[in-house]
């Protein structure tokens, strides 16, 4: 362990030096490589891009004295670059602040040239995936052990492939005399004479089972994973995430961050001549660009956010400067561009700050709006300036809006009125919900919102009624949802139903939430055209809360219009199996031990109690041994049995941008199903008048009887006009006779009545077997039953797993007594609770534990 500590030694004064702070870089000549000569931290990342060295290049130039990334680091198509030693010879940490296209921390990709990575300090990639790929020459790249870099390995993934092949690369140590010892001098290097460097805790075998694989010091406290240099968080030179004061800590609470790696109080960020942003807590040398530099009453400088102007959103880009506004002052202007980009999301991110607009409000020509919820905490809109001189809020030419403002939000609006046109979807009767909002104008004109352009595309008013939906049965990953009858009018002008769906883990979701217009939107749908009121959703994912609602789909005659929605519910799915350990991975460092690591499945399906562990003796031939790399060889038997998944992308609730009839969706649906609802009305039509035949028609039992006698002079050629003659009978013998026929109207009138409503009623409850969901087959009461039995009860054995019981938090597993230079197969499997026979398919390979004669050359004995 001697150089361990000698590692700790040099590495403190390294922690005490000035340091010298550079912003992110773009290298792409020898003269930009220059840049990094004097820069020990990077806040920011390294793009080392199309770089061409010529073979003359002196690399000892090139040296920096870079230690720290606080972005992520990039490598592409550098050619002459043969390793990152020559650039990068100290660097200890890339904290991964943000990423390469939000993933990548370290990429390394198309460089034709280079042959080893080099970077022989580096000690942790705090956040972010790795990719190291499509680099036909590099070696030494599965000899690095990326789990022990990675700040949290179970979240953070390495892609290494398309590199060249171990097989004909060197190997850690290189080649002498003692081949057999110095081939396996260490498992892990970055280069035949560089180790990876490894701190290493004071023990691991007597530490508390909490302690995992940081270890503990001599006391028995358990080192800090945050500390990359030592086992103390409260002295540590080198801090994953945040140093305070001298201890590692996880954010930066009640203090403000600088360079994104400490957090210092007020009084330390004024020492260093730097300004503290009381909005997001950080520490800057110069003010934001929505901020503006103001000397207050003592002398001091200080940053004002300043929201002033005339703000014309167009596209993302646009709403950084809206970025921690508070209040506009000034006007905001909406006016969506790309009906491509997933804008409702960035918008709900940019402006949910939003209080108060000291201007107007002007929202025009943006289809991929359906409201305006995601201004969600505006509460006034002042109208110092208005548009022609009397309008606060403008909303004209929105194709898809349908809401204006958040649920139980009223925005006032002080000075002005409104102005609303060419909104097809959005209903006259939500607009005038507004008056009370006006404070200066008594009414809303006709002229400033027309009822004739607002709304004409969708049912409005009295005619929207709420549908009474409900889950009738559910499994892993499909729900049955049942809708109450519709009243028999109702169901000769339905189409069908569109069922709406997305991911909810908070039951606060509104029907408006992340909608976009043009279908970029997390609600999925499902149209069902058919009257029949249950529908199934299958491809659901297990043990996944959703939210749901329901919309009718129906013809929109002049003379009768209904609609009706749902209010927005919410269930849970079913747990199910869950999908294997996602990757596994282990090595022998001890001739007896073998440290196994995996990460969580892709799909839990559930709450993962335990994973189950195997460690099998392997006895392999020469043969064998001889045609596989088994170090790093994985099998792959039981790859086809987990094909089938159900972490389908979302798709669109509407048809694409592209397609040019993206406005007309509910038109496309309307043309479809109306030749076929047409031919079934005539049928029932048909069918009515063959049973009815003999009963009055419905219009004269609604007008009763009427009483007729002929005077027999009027001559038979001629019918007689029809004349009412009161019978000489008695006046009771007659209310007798019409209070009977009365009664008798009266019921088959019910019965009529009655009929209509059971055939509505059945025409939408057909075929309920094909509604049918799917549920797994209990647990039988044998649990040594046969085949026969399983098959004759329809049940099935419940199956104990066997194997080393590991707790679902932790993902790695420590072999021990095991026996020295042998093969043992290694399977882990994950388990659900609540599910019968829980667990994933093993996800297995095999490792070769090392000789004695290494193991006690590497521990020095």
């Amino acid at each position: 362990m001697w150089w361990h500590m000698l590692w700790l030694l040099l590495l403190r004064p390294a922690a005490t030096r000035a340091e010298t702070i550079c912003g992110s870089l773009e290298l792409r000549s020898i003269a930009d490589l220059q840049q990094l000569r004097n820069c020990s931290l990077v806040v920011g990342h390294v793009r080392i891009a199309n770089l061409q060295l010529p073979s003359n290049a002196n690399l000892n130039e090139l040296s920096s004295e870079v230690t720290e990334i606080t972005d992520y680091l990039l490598i592409y198509r550098s050619i002459g670059l043969l390793t990152l030693e020559t650039i990068f010879p100290k660097l200890q940490l890339i904290r991964g602040r943000q990423l390469l296209m939000d993933q990548y921390a370290l990429t390394v990709y198309e460089n034709r040239n280079l042959r080893e990575l080099g970077l022989v300090q580096l000690q942790r990639i705090q956040d972010g995936h790795i990719r190291i790929e499509s680099n036909p020459m590099l070696c030494f790249v599965h000899t690095v052990d990326w789990i022990y870099l990675s700040g949290n390995a179970t979240q953070q993934h390495f892609y290494i492939k398309l590199n060249r092949s171990p097989n004909h690369c060197p190997v850690c140590g290189g080649i002498s005399a003692d081949y057999s010892i110095r081939y396996n001098y260490t498992r892990h290097c970055w280069n035949t004479q560089a180790a990876q460097v490894r701190i290493e805790p004071p023990q691991t075998e007597k530490c508390p089972r909490s302690c995992g694989r940081d270890g503990c010091d001599a006391k028995g406290n358990c080192c800090q994973h945050s500390c990359i240099t030592g086992c103390s968080a409260q002295n540590c030179t080198l801090c994953g995430n945040y140093r305070r004061n001298g201890r590692c800590v996880d954010q930066c609470i009640a203090s403000y961050e600088l360079h994104k790696r400490q957090c210092i109080s007020y009084k330390e960020c004024r020492q260093l001549n730097r300004i503290p942003l009381t909005r997001g807590y950080r520490c800057m040398d110069h003010c934001p660009n929505n901020h503006k530099p103001v000397i207050d009453a003592s002398g001091t400088l200080q940053c004002q956010l300043e929201c002033k102007g005339v703000f014309h959103i167009k596209r993302i880009a646009d709403l950084e400067q809206l970025q921690d506004c508070v209040t506009i002052n000034g006007s905001l202007i909406i006016e969506l561009v790309d009906i491509k980009e997933k804008v409702v999301s960035a918008l709900e991110q940019a402006m949910g700050s939003i209080k108060e607009i000291t201007g107007y409000l002007k929202v025009i020509h943006s289809a991929q709006l359906m409201s305006l919820t995601f201004l969600s905490n505006l509460d006034t809109i002042h109208g110092d300036q208005l548009i022609e001189n009397k309008y606060a809020l403008y909303v004209v030419n929105n194709y898809h809006m349908e809401h204006i403002w958040p649920a139980n939000r009223q925005v006032a609006i002080q000075r002005g009125t409104i102005f609303f046109h060419l909104n097809p979807r959005l209903c006259f009767e939500k607009i005038q919900k507004l008056q009370p909002s006006l404070k200066s104008v008594r009414k809303i004109s006709i002229a400033d919102v027309s009822p004739n352009s607002n709304g004409e595309r969708v049912i409005c008013g009295d005619s929207v009624r709420t549908l009474n939906v409900n889950v009738e049965d559910l499994n892993s990953t499909a729900v049955r949802i049942v809708i109450d009858f519709m009243k028999a009018e109702d169901v000769e002008i339905l189409i069908g139903y569109s069922y709406h769906y997305m991911e909810a883990p908070q039951r606060n979701i509104t029907m408006y939430d992340g909608r976009h217009g043009c279908g970029h939107d997390n609600w999925l749908m499902d149209v069902s055209l058919s009257k029949n009121r249950r529908h199934v959703i299958s491809n659901l994912k297990p043990y996944t809360q959703y939210a749901y609602f329901v919309k009718t789909l129906t013809r929109t005659d002049y003379h009768m219009q209904v609609d009706a929605y749902s209010k927005i519910l919410y269930f849970r799915t079913l747990p199910s199996k869950p999908s294997p350990v996602s990757q596994l991975h282990g090595s022998s460092d001890h001739s007896t031990q073998i440290m196994i690591y995996w990460w969580p499945p892709a799909r839990p399906n559930g709450i993962i109690s335990k994973y189950i562990v195997n460690v099998e003796l392997q006895n392999l031939t020469k043969a064998e041994v001889s045609t596989k790399n088994y170090p790093t060889f994985k099998t792959c038997d039981t790859c086809d049995l987990d094909c089938v998944c159900n972490d389908l992308k979302p798709y669109d609730s509407g048809p694409q941008p592209e397609d040019e009839h993206y406005y007309n969706k509910e038109q496309i649906i309307y043309e479809e199903a109306l030749p076929n609802l047409i031919y079934v009305s005539r049928r029932k039509l048909q069918a009515k008048k063959e049973k009815f035949e003999k009963v009055k028609s419905f219009e004269d039992l609604v007008a009763g009887p009427t009483i007729v006698s002929y005077d027999n002079s009027t001559s038979t050629t001629t019918p007689p006009a029809p004349s009412l003659v009161v019978s000489n009978s008695s006046t009771a013998s007659q209310n007798e006779t019409l209070s009977q026929e009365d009664s008798d109207a009266a019921k088959q009138y019910e019965i009529f009545r009655k009929y209509i409503e059971d055939r509505m009623r059945q025409l939408q409850d057909t075929n309920a077997s094909d509604f049918v969901i799917l549920h797994a087959m209990p647990k039988c009461s044998d649990s040594h039953a046969s085949v026969g039995y399983q098959l004759e009860q329809k049940c099935i054995v419940e199956e104990e797993p066997i194997g080393i019981s590991v707790p679902g938090t932790q993902h790695y597993f420590n072999a021990t007594g095991l026996q020295a230079n042998q093969y043992y197969r290694i399977t882990v499997r994950a388990c659900v609770d609540g599910v019968i026979n829980g667990c994933s398919n093993p996800t297995e390979m095999i490792l070769k534990t090392i000789s004695e004669q290494v193991d006690q050359f590497m521990n020095g004995q």
